[in-house]
């Protein structure tokens, strides 16, 4: 039995270390005070829809700010989601810490900026999450 609860112990720790995603149908919608770029629909725009997990190892307690093609384009609150309209073409989206964040929000630990690449064509919708580990924030293509 004393063998048993150590290794108990490792599996909740290790399933504790994850966010949780959230329904993008479902999330909360990112305040307009804190989206800043890619509102305005056009025709023959691509829609990027960017939701962040909840859970402690999101990052809970400070916004993460999202990037496209390296301009702030929100600030994103655990469990919350945004969308973006974007003409076609490839993409830099990516994830940092909130420079406008206060106490240890402000000093970003643990948030340097992670980026993927993407290719968009008009009418498409493409979806993100961010998800948080051990190791920081982190933005993934998504399909959910």
């Amino acid at each position: 039995m004393h063998r048993i609860f150590p290794a108990v112990a490792v599996i909740a720790l290790i399933a504790g270390c994850s966010s949780t995603p959230v329904d993008p149908g479902s999330a909360k919608r990112v305040t307009a005070d804190r989206v800043y770029a890619y509102q305005t629909a056009t025709p023959g725009d691509a829609t990027l829809v960017v939701s962040r997990d909840k859970g402690f190892w999101a990052s809970g307690g400070c916004f993460a700010t999202l990037l496209i093609d390296g301009k702030r384009a929100a600030r994103l609150d655990t469990g919350e989601v945004a969308k973006f309209h974007v003409k076609p073409g490839r993409h830099i989206v990516g994830v940092g810490g909130d420079e406008d964040g206060g106490g240890l929000c402000a000093m970003q630990i643990g948030q340097p900026v992670k980026e993927t690449a993407t290719e968009v064509v008009a009418g498409e919708v493409q979806k993100y999450r961010i998800s948080g580990t051990q190791n920081g924030t982190d933005i993934r293509p998504s399909s959910m």
